[in-house]
């Protein structure tokens, strides 16, 4: 757990619990969450994309491996979260509202809108998975960054565009801080950025770091990344 006014959130696209070594294995993804120490993790690629989009992991050893609760913010879809898209709280995190984004494209994606409560301190939290085509992707961080209110915020994911200021993610750059860390995929390699984390002004950021391990190398296909925000 963070000190008062700090919170440490990561973001990790699981690949369905695949490595990179062609295996599925959910407990290994687990051990990862658990050591990242984070008070928020968000997932992306977290359920099964077919057969009604099936969780990857029992809720309830999620929570007893890595002390987090998976929040159900879309009730009646099955599976932990929305388009494989899942919130991971400290159970001491209220829940102030949650919402369900449907991001139009070719290939139909999701985002997840939080408002947190902190003991006392409010969150703002926009997590997703962007598409892979420019044009779709730039309609989709526009649409999240339409969401935006006046609460705290960190929006944070795979948004799958590469370099420092890629154009499709202009929606989100001209309204929001991004995080400065390093790449992220593929993990054999890691040579491009996908997963990104973005803060407004009412946010200073610390500690901002890829999570890169013998673990997370195998795991899966993408690096974790974290960092600690503080109110100011």
């Amino acid at each position: 757990m963070s000190a008062p006014g700090k919170i440490a959130i990561a973001s990790y696209n699981i690949r369905k619990a695949i490595g990179r070594d062609g295996r599925r294995n959910p407990r290994r993804i687990l051990d990862v969450i658990a050591n990242l120490s984070a008070d928020v993790v968000v997932l992306q690629e977290a359920d099964f994309r077919f057969g009604g989009r099936r969780p990857i992991f029992d809720a309830d050893e999620l929570q007893s491996i890595t002390g987090l609760r998976a929040v159900d913010v879309a009730p009646d879809v099955e599976g932990l979260g929305w388009h494989g898209n899942v919130l991971l709280l400290r159970p001491d995190a209220a829940i102030q509202s949650v919402k369900a984004v449907p991001l139009q494209g070719s290939d139909p994606r999701g985002a997840v809108v939080s408002d947190l409560d902190l003991h006392g301190r409010s969150l703002q939290l926009i997590h997703g998975h962007l598409g892979l085509l420019p044009h779709q992707r730039a309609r989709q961080a526009t649409l999240l960054a339409a969401e935006i209110s006046h609460t705290p915020t960190v929006i944070l994911g795979d948004f799958n565009a590469a370099g420092p200021r890629p154009p499709s993610l202009r929606g989100l750059s001209s309204v929001l801080n991004e995080v400065v860390h390093g790449a992220t995929f593929p993990t054999r390699w890691p040579c491009l950025r996908f997963d990104r984390m973005f803060h407004c002004d009412g946010l200073a950021v610390s500690d901002p770091m890829v999570v890169d391990t013998p673990l997370t190398r195998v795991a899966s296909d993408h690096l974790p990344i974290k960092a600690t925000f503080h109110w100011t």
